[in-house]
């Protein structure tokens, strides 16, 4: 579950063996360990990579940029197509995987995923390095990604006092009405959210959310539904991330962020976007979870184009972790001709 394909890194601390001696506050395994003098060990995680002016295997360009330097402040990864002169492109808002506590913008693998991603759809992509546990549980990453939608929409503003301070890739080749936002697992459930308070909250200049790109999306809840296992269902791994990365959710597992088909969660109806690519795999613990998330945005009366791609015999994340395989490389061009 959640990162799954991950080695452990050999970077997780630099003096791993002294840390054997400490005690232990808590741990979320085989994910991440805090220990009581404050030493985090993030057990998964892949390296940090520089970003590129222009990758050798695609052509596409990434930098580094600060989104806020307010408290808290939020930075980003943005990538953008090699063929970008005298070009408007798509902007997908995109958040990784990672169970809110491993990984980045500036990791390895998300790197890798973004450059092949922004190749084959032609479009901007704008990586969010959200807060992560221990430090900020959540709803801090929710918050992250709310900032960073309003950032984006303060670009379409022409108002010459504005204290926002904007991308120029963005402002030179983004088309502000092909705004999407997306992300896998997690990520997937961050944007879902975002499309939600989208909703019912107006974004700067009204801009308007055209997709939401959700990525086998960390859905749950208390009671059992489809293959998932009755037995060892309040033991499950997926409740465990839950209580550790938000602690102080009101009704727990069943809260709305992590089950939008909970009883009295707020209407699908209201989904602010226009459009939705909800991916499955086979081998996905949430695979039933999505397809209940799919039927009740299609029973909800929301009036969006609801799109659901079943990749088959496959476990999430595949594709930002096996690229090199023919499903993966399939992945990829579906996630793309919804990108436009």
């Amino acid at each position: 579950m959640f990162l799954t394909h991950f080695v452990y890194s050999t970077k997780m601390s630099m003096n791993s063996c002294s840390n054997t001696n400490k005690e232990i506050e808590k741990e979320l395994l085989p994910l991440i360990r805090v220990y009581k003098d404050g030493t985090i060990e993030r057990l998964m995680s892949s390296s940090i990579v520089p970003p590129s002016l222009q990758d050798p295997q695609t052509g596409v360009s990434s930098k580094d940029i600060v989104i806020s330097n307010n408290n808290p402040s939020l930075s980003a990864r943005i990538f953008l197509p090699k063929s970008h002169h005298n070009h408007k492109f798509p902007i997908l808002l995109y958040f990784h995987a990672g169970a809110f506590c491993v990984e980045s913008p500036f990791s390895f693998f998300c790197h890798r995923y973004l450059n092949l991603l922004v190749s084959e759809s032609n479009i901007i992509a704008v990586s969010i390095d959200y807060r992560l546990l221990p430090q900020h549980p959540l709803p801090a990453a929710y918050e992250d990604g709310w900032t960073s939608l309003q950032w984006v929409a303060s670009h379409t503003s022409n108002d010459p006092n504005s204290s926002i301070e904007k991308e120029q890739w963005l402002q030179d080749y983004g088309d502000f009405n092909k705004v999407y936002i997306g992300g896998d697992v997690n990520g997937a459930n961050l944007a879902h959210n975002l499309a939600m308070r989208a909703g019912t909250e107006t974004l700067p200049n009204n801009l308007k959310i055209l997709g939401a790109l959700l990525c086998c999306p960390f859905f749950w809840g208390s009671k059992p539904i489809g293959s998932e296992p009755v037995e060892e269902h309040e033991n499950s791994l997926a409740i465990k991330v839950w209580n550790f990365v938000y602690p102080n959710a009101k009704g727990g597992i069943d809260n709305p962020m992590v089950n939008p088909c909970a009883i009295g969660a707020p209407s699908l109806a209201t989904l602010g976007c226009s459009k939705i690519l909800l991916t499955i795999t086979d081998k996905d613990e949430f695979r039933d979870r999505d397809v209940l998330y799919y039927e009740s945005v299609k029973e909800s009366g929301w009036q969006g184009q609801l799109e659901l791609f079943e990749a088959g015999d496959e476990e999430h994340g595949f594709q930002i972790f096996k690229p090199e395989t023919d499903g993966a490389k399939q992945f990829i061009k579906r996630l793309a001709s919804f990108l436009v």
